[in-house]
Formats: C-alpha cells, structure tokens, sequence
C-alpha cells in the first residue's frame, strides 16, 4: 500500500486524466469517527459543510452498512446518492429500492437473532443493531476480559446457521454481522453508483472509494483496476492500492481534492 500524501502527485494525474472524479465513502471510521455504540457516532458540522462543498464539484455517494434511514438522519444532505445495508436498499433520485430477499433467508437471519440474544444480559455492553435485513453484534464497549469468550460464543450460534443458510458472517471493527448473501456487496453498490454517474454525467469519471473495514475490501477489489483504492490506516491484507493514517484525515484528503476545482 502506498502512503496517499506522499504520492498525491500520482493521484492527482489520475483525476486529470480521467477529466473528474465520483466519490463513493463509507459511513463509520470515515466521515464518522468508530464509536463506542451505533447511535454515538456522528458526523462533525465541519464534515457536514465540506461533503456539501465537494458536491457542488464531484457525483458523491455514501455506501454504508447502516439502514437507508440511518444514514439519512445521520448526514442529512439532499445532494448524496445514499446506498444503506451493504447496498440491499438505496435511494435514487427520490425513489426508494431494495433488493429482493427470499422469504426463507429472513426467516433465517430473524431465527439466528433470537437465538443470540440471551447473549446481551450476560455480556453487558454488547449492543444488538436489528436492521431489518440483517443484524450486527456490537462489543467494543464489553468488559475486555470477555470478548473472547464473548466471540466465540456467538460465533458458535451464527456459524452453522450461515452455512446452512446461504448467510455472509463478517467480523472486523469489534462487530460481527450476519447478512444475506446474495451476490450483492459494497462492491457491487460501488460498481452501480459508478454507473449510475457516469450515465447521469454524460462521461467517464474515476471512482474514488474511501473505506475502512472489511466490508470495504469488496469494493476495493470492484474498483481497484480501473480506480482510487483508499484505506483509512495501513493494513498488507487489503486490497486498497492507497492508505491515509486515520479517520481525521479524510478531510485533508477532501479538502486536497476541493483544490483542484479552485
């Protein structure tokens, strides 16, 4: 992975290059800074003001694994392309989509959720996010002494029932999420908001994808070869072709980016 701020100058060809770019972000660990709990997390007034200024110059969608609703209340700004649950449901000019989810997969993902929460009263700080068409498993304001346990305990309910039933199990960012899989992604979201604004443009920009978990890794791997790969913090596993060391500086990055229109 390279360091962004030591070879912008390479960054700065592609967008030329390419006459524009499309920003595709992340929600949690990116505008936002991670929280100890879903409902904490925020995204600053400052950040608030400089989305709006970077869609005055650049298509701007946000593609996170929180609900469509969520993410609305959260930013708020009418100019975004809002891609909510991993890209099962998004808002498109106005109108509401979701993906198509069999009855049998809900059943089993609401099944799954039952059997683990019994798990909250006795991991005190471990939050249930219920989205609809999923759900995540919130520790990282447990008792450090019982994560382990913690995990392996719900690992030991949620394995079998994703493999038995078609289910994705992620865990990263102290959270583990049980979500249909359907051969639709944060990749395939990407791919789609991608297409989406260049029809709506009239050309060919290049997509810049900024994400930080490993759910972020399917768009990395979507648009890496023809696109701006950018990891927050440095990591040899990922697929993001360039890092920037933290949450913080996501805005530098924006506000580099707003320069060139200046």
């Amino acid at each position: 992975m390279k360091k962004i701020f030591d070879n912008i100058s390479e960054i700065r060809i592609l967008i030329e290059k390419a006459g524009g770019a499309i920003l595709l972000l992340d929600f949690d660990g990116v505008l936002s800074a991670i929280a100890k709990t879903p409902d904490e997390a925020f995204i600053s007034s400052d950040n608030i003001e400089l989305i709006k200024k970077c869609t005055r110059f650049f298509p701007v969608a946000v593609i996170t694994g929180r609900t469509l609703e969520d993410i609305k209340k959260k930013i708020d700004i009418k100019d975004l392309f809002y891609i909510g649950s991993h890209g099962l449901e998004w808002e498109e000019d106005g109108k509401y989509h979701v993906k198509p989810i069999p009855k049998e997969i809900i059943n089993a993902i609401n099944s799954a959720k039952e059997k683990i929460k019994p798990l909250l009263d006795r991991y005190p700080g471990t939050i249930l996010e219920d989205k609809s068409f999923m759900f995540a498993l919130h520790y990282r304001a447990i008792n450090p002494k019982l994560a382990d346990v913690f995990i392996k305990e719900a690992m030991s309910i949620l394995e079998p029932i994703a493999a038995q039933n078609n289910l994705r199990l992620d865990h990263s960012m102290k959270t583990i999420e049980l979500r249909p899989e359907i051969n639709w992604d944060k990749g395939n979201s990407a791919i789609f908001a991608e297409e989406y604004f260049n029809k709506k443009m009239g050309k060919r920009l290049i997509p810049i994808y900024i994400g930080d978990s490993l759910t972020d890794e399917d768009a990395f791997l979507a648009i890496r070869e023809h696109g701006i790969t950018i990891r927050i913090g440095k990591n040899a596993g990922s697929a993001a072709e360039w890092y920037i060391e933290d949450q913080e500086e996501v805005a530098l990055f924006l506000k580099w980016l707003l320069s060139l229109r200046q």
